[in-house]
């Protein structure tokens, strides 16, 4: 596959449709989407440049770098709360990357796990479900922690472990963060899955190869989820200790 500039034009002009369409029936629309859209094209020119080098490169220490600094901005971005961001990252990062290489490890690739080629999408696929379970989560666990303080308190006075006392809190944030994804995990797999799919085609990945690789993901994606939060449950109770 060899998409040219002229080609690539040719498929953005798709936008026209949707462009007409906002126009004729609610301009604000087509603002805002002008606006998000130009959002979306620098965001796409600049991770372009970043993972051109990141693929060039090709080097452990360049990818390892690129995944911690990516995962930093997403993390950032998207909880912009101190207390909230720092044990998601920190778990983010570490689970990921432990059940990233589980899982390339097992796939029996020819190189090195840490090849950009490699390493990069499975990274990056494990870290944005983490993120995304781990901040509602850990908002469900925090909140709870503050409203219901005399609840632990009472277990510990009733001879409770730190441990047991913790327990109703995490076992309300672990299902406040994975009914929702559970319910969609079907949806995510008729809608989104054959994206996946045909992705790995396209790249000359045999059917039944394909298969496989998703439901790994999918395996490797609820695991490290859970792992993340439940460290990053520890680790906002040891700096909030």
């Amino acid at each position: 596959m060899n998409i040219t500039l002229l080609q690539l034009l040719g498929g953005l002009l798709l936008l026209t449709i949707p462009a007409y369409v906002f126009y004729r029936l609610d301009r604000r629309l087509l603002r805002q989407s002008a606006v998000v859209l130009c959002r979306v094209a620098v965001a796409l020119l600049v991770l372009g440049v970043c993972l051109h080098y990141v693929f060039l490169w090709d080097r452990p220490v360049v990818s390892l770098l690129w995944l911690l600094l990516s995962g930093a901005v997403a993390t950032a971005v998207y909880c912009r709360k101190r207390w909230l961001a720092i044990p998601i990252y920190i778990s983010m990062t570490v689970c990921s990357l432990v059940v990233g290489l589980v899982v390339l490890l097992l796939t029996g690739i020819r190189g090195s796990l840490f090849s950009a080629m490699f390493l990069v999408p499975v990274m990056t696929m494990l870290q944005a479900d983490a993120l995304f379970v781990c901040r509602r989560g850990m908002t469900t666990y925090v909140l709870n922690r503050r409203e219901h303080a005399s609840l632990h308190e009472y277990l510990q006075g009733n001879g409770a472990s730190p441990g047991e006392a913790l327990r109703p809190f995490v076992a309300r944030a672990m299902q406040r963060s994975y009914v929702p994804l559970l319910s969609q995990l079907l949806l995510v797999a008729i809608v989104f899955v054959p994206s996946l799919l045909i992705g790995l085609l396209l790249g000359a990945v045999s059917v039944w190869q394909s298969v496989a690789i998703v439901a790994m993901m999918l395996a490797a994606g609820l695991c490290s989820t859970v792992l993340a939060l439940l460290l990053s449950i520890l680790i906002y109770n040891r700096l909030h200790a």
